[in-house]
């Protein structure tokens, strides 16, 4: 049975209200699980006490500290009360919080009593940012990114600078948060009994992971055709001089890493690698007149 999530989305008045006894009575159950929150008074006002948030540890001793790396954190998509005890750990703690809107974003951390020095970056300033962020993050910070509402990269920036911490082995932590996808088809009334998940990976990856979980009901199998290789592959002076040609005509960094492994089969973090090393003082120099 296949699902439409456009109908999900599009539905004009979903079939659901929660009072705001149900609301409340959510709420007071989520915080009753954490000991160290509990015991303090919470009230259903337009504000959350500082006394809570503050309670929230930046070093839990169960989990100990946070580890260095990008941590991409979901963000309320309508009330500013929809945000996990996890997304609001990280973003006090974080040394850095990138921001789709810093005016927006200041009041979900004014809300939370969060004083995480705020740096805009957005889809006109994100090529800009990425060395600077890139630099600190190699240097053990931890920075946070998010977006206005919702998960950072779907539909938002931060997908490019993910790919880019990947090639560098920087750690990237996902934080979830509210879905406005997964809430509107929870309360569409269609059947959720049925989806269709894709395993990506050679076949031998394949064959080790259903070698311990049984596979049930019906496997597809999607193989690819033989990639065309170049003869001779690109040398170093080649790579470098089709990056120079791309940073020169506007391109970012990271665009035009992507634009020249998709012309020369080159994986992206040999030419990132090639790129930091040939012409880092160049885009250094670009990135602070900017």
């Amino acid at each position: 049975m296949s699902i439409s999530l456009t109908t999900a989305l599009s539905w004009p008045h979903p079939p659901f209200n929660f009072s705001r006894t149900q609301t409340d009575l959510i709420s007071l159950k989520s915080i009753s699980a954490y000991p160290r929150i509990a015991p303090l008074s919470f009230c259903f006002s337009s504000h959350i006490s500082p006394e809570l948030t503050d309670s929230i540890s930046e070093e839990s001793p169960k989990r100990g500290p946070l580890k260095p790396g990008l941590y991409l954190v979901g963000t309320p998509i309508g009330n500013l009360e929809d945000i996990t005890l996890r997304a609001l750990r990280v973003l006090k703690s974080a040394h850095l919080i990138l921001s789709e809107d810093t005016r927006h974003s200041g009041k979900l951390l004014q809300y939370y009593n969060i004083r995480t020095p705020l740096l805009s970056y957005h889809k006109f300033n994100e090529s800009q940012r990425e060395l600077t962020v890139l630099k600190r993050l190699k240097q053990g910070e931890i920075v946070a990114l998010i977006s206005d509402a919702g998960m950072p990269g779907i539909s938002d920036p931060g997908a490019e600078l993910a790919k880019l911490c990947v090639d560098e082995n920087i750690p990237v932590i996902p934080i979830p948060g509210p879905s406005a996808l997964v809430a509107a088809l929870s309360a569409s009334g269609l059947a959720t009994d049925e989806f269709t998940f894709v395993l990506a990976g050679t076949l031998g990856e394949a064959k080790e992971v259903f070698s311990g979980h049984q596979p049930k009901g019906e496997i597809t199998l999607l193989i690819e055709g033989k990639l065309n290789h170049l003869v001779e592959p690109p040398s170093e002076n080649q790579l470098e001089n089709d990056l120079r040609d791309l940073i020169s005509s506007g391109h970012s960094l990271s665009m035009a890493v992507k634009l020249v492994a998709e012309k020369t089969s080159v994986r992206r973090k040999t030419i990132y690698s090639l790129a930091l090393r040939k012409l880092g003082k160049q885009l250094e120099v670009e990135d602070t007149s900017n």
